[in-house]
């Protein structure tokens, strides 16, 4: 890369204005890797700091962003800039226009920086993004109808200016700018992808092409771009579509094609499917429950497959030094391990627990913005109680991009191939239970209401840690009972004694390799307490002599209310179809631009809109009883 953008200063240096030079961008994550792509630029200007990207922007309370690009053949210090812009003050709706002074960033020879709005404290700087806020508590901030960015040098000349929809403002200096405004950008009304799911015009942006770059002071720089492209070279075309609607556009699917310079093609993606990535960090940590486990990224790569919808983990050089999505590895030989934390939480900064770390900032210092837009983030951790012990098996954002799997100080090992198994399927289905939060999935499915047999996922508790069961066999009364005598402590038939009924009991259970992953595909008819019929079982067919035992006298019995999943009320159950409702491209909502940061209020049984009423919160799982580690004990001692 150095050797070709030393070729690209020397051209420049020599005053062509019409060359044609190769821009290579490196594609991994986490701090770089072995994949590049070529870029083609032509036409360049003198050399110089440029904006060469301004996204969108709706509220307030939300990021303005605009990206950099350092043209000047020379490491720069962002220190001798500054930015001209309108502005908000935080937690108001007062607005102006004010110059923002830069801080003492580094931006290498040919390299991007992004710049955005520090709306709350949590947003945390990074190697390539900087967030803004002046002694009066303003940042920068414009709308979709109208706004400007303006780039100042040191003696308060503009250097770059670009000015968008109705807004007037003109440049410091003469000349920087003339004509027309380059477009505004869509209002936030919601629209559907070619898949049917609504979202926010959210995460545009206009851009200069990488293509076709040039300044003329003129709305011709400028083309509008339906994808935002943070920190890396604007290449994607504007018109371009996602005809899979996973936030992608079909140009980077496609062999040569690139995102923000990531060569997505070659980390998977490809037309046709929904494509997810997730980079994968993990905790410096001896516990085998904290380090990642390759089946257990191949179970949950299967379960979505099956859905063609293609996972893609990174989790660095873990399995593999060298770029091979087969081996979890989309970054080169770049590790993602992370120092050891005791706990962290995935909280603000102002309500973490005392002794506890943000997983925020474990994630912001190596993650690659480019990756923003598409992937989503998990760190495997150890816990989230301040002296470490065991609880809560995760937490992640509703409809977001950030989440964490908790099973240090759990006790699980490899001592044997029942525990073996057991710690596989308990990575695999955390895994899949939390980034089911991240695709906007509750725990009864649009509902928190839990234990709901006939909600036939890995996102109802009843299944997360005991695997899916045949749906007409005795292998739904095993996972019952297993929930019923271990965590509420009742006798179950075979089992009078609290806390005795073994996790190796379960067919198909946590102890074997056939333990079975899915989201529920709705197909399961509803369960009335007020009038129970146990020969249904969970309402997805029936079997003779099989029937679901809710209130535990080990016989078939109809025509009585019970409240089979505790929850204190008798209520019709109901399954649902999270397969068809997965929000896969978050990036398109509200708050999307604030990746990093969380809202603090918790979820209880509210109604959930992605549309209505979308906001990213965060929903923490219940940690299991004691008698539960007991079980994975018993399991480590078996012989």
């Amino acid at each position: 890369m150095n050797e070709r953008l030393q070729q690209l200063r020397n051209l420049v240096l020599a005053g062509s204005m019409a060359v044609t030079v190769l821009l290579s961008a490196c594609g991994g994550g986490g701090g770089g890797g072995d994949t590049t792509t070529a870029t083609q630029v032509t036409a360049l200007p003198t050399t110089k700091l440029y904006i060469t990207e301004v996204a969108n922007n709706y509220y307030t309370n939300s990021v303005s962003w605009f990206e950099v690009w350092n043209n000047t053949g020379a490491d720069i210090d962002l220190a001798n800039y500054s930015v001209r812009s309108h502005y908000v003050t935080v937690g108001t709706t007062s607005t102006g226009t004010t110059t923002f002074s830069l801080p003492h960033v580094t931006v290498h020879s040919g390299g991007y920086m992004v710049i955005g709005g520090k709306a709350n404290s949590d947003l945390q700087n990074s190697a390539s993004i900087i967030y803004l806020v002046d002694g009066s508590n303003n940042i920068p901030y414009w709308t979709n109808a109208q706004g400007f960015v303006e780039l100042l040098n040191s003696s308060g000349q503009t250097v770059d200016f670009v000015r968008f929809g109705s807004d007037t403002t003109a440049p410091t200096t003469a000349g920087g700018w003339t004509g027309a405004n380059v477009a505004g950008f869509p209002s936030p009304a919601t629209n559907a992808d070619p898949t049917g799911n609504t979202f926010y015009n959210y995460n545009t942006s206009i851009v200069r092409l990488a293509s076709s770059f040039q300044q003329t002071h003129t709305a011709a720089d400028w083309s509008q771009s339906n994808f935002a492209t943070p920190g890396g070279p604007n290449d994607v075309a504007p018109g371009a579509v996602d005809s899979d609607g996973d936030g992608i556009p079909d140009s980077a699917k496609v062999s040569g094609g690139t995102f923000g310079g990531l060569d997505l093609y070659s980390m998977g993606a490809r037309k046709g499917q929904k494509d997810l990535f997730i980079q994968v960090d993990y905790l410096n940590s001896a516990d085998p429950g904290v380090n990642p486990r390759s089946e257990a990224l191949a179970n949950v790569v299967q379960a979505f497959k099956a859905h063609n919808i293609a996972v893609h983990f990174d989790a660095g050089n873990l399995f593999s030094s060298s770029l091979n999505p087969a081996l979890y590895n989309l970054s080169g030989n770049v590790s993602n391990q992370r120092t050891f934390q005791q706990c962290t939480q995935l909280d603000s900064s102002s309500a973490l627990t005392t002794g506890c770390s943000s997983v925020y900032a474990v994630k912001t210092p190596t993650f690659d913005v480019r990756r923003k837009p598409i992937f989503r983030y998990m760190l495997m951790a150890y816990s989230q109680q301040a002296n470490g012990s065991a609880g809560s098996s995760g937490i992640a954002e509703i409809a977001g991009n950030d989440f964490q799997v908790t099973l240090g100080n759990w006790g699980l090992n490899t001592a044997n191939s029942n525990a073996t198994n057991q710690l596989i399927n308990y990575q695999a289905a955390t895994i899949m239970h939390e980034l089911g939060h991240t695709l906007g999935l509750l725990h009864g499915g649009d509902e928190n209401t839990n234990y709901k047999p006939n909600y036939y996922s890995i996102m109802n508790y009843l299944y997360q840690l005991r695997g899916l069961p045949n749906p007409t066999s005795t292998e739904v009364n095993e996972r019952y009972y297993l929930w019923q005598n271990d965590y509420l402590g009742k006798a179950v038939p075979g089992y009078p004694a609290a806390n005795t009924y073994p996790n190796c009991a379960v067919t198909n259970g946590p102890c074997t390799s056939t333990f079975k992953l899915d989201y529920s595909n709705g197909s399961g008819s509803t369960l009335d307490e007020n009038n129970v019929n146990e020969n249904l079982i969970i309402g997805r067919g029936t079997a003779t002599g099989v029937f679901g035992d809710w209130n535990l006298n080990g016989v078939a019995t109809t025509s009585f209310a019970w409240d089979i999943n505790n929850d204190g009320v008798k209520s019709v159950l109901h399954d649902y179809n999270d397969w068809a409702n997965l929000a896969v491209n978050t990036s398109r909502y509200f708050w999307s631009n604030n990746t990093g940061e969380t809202q603090t209020a918790k979820v209880a049984n509210q109604p959930h809109d992605l549309i209505v009423n979308f906001r990213r919160q965060t929903i923490q799982e219940d940690a299991p009883p004691a008698s539960f580690f007991q079980h994975i004990r018993r399991v480590n001692n078996e012989r």
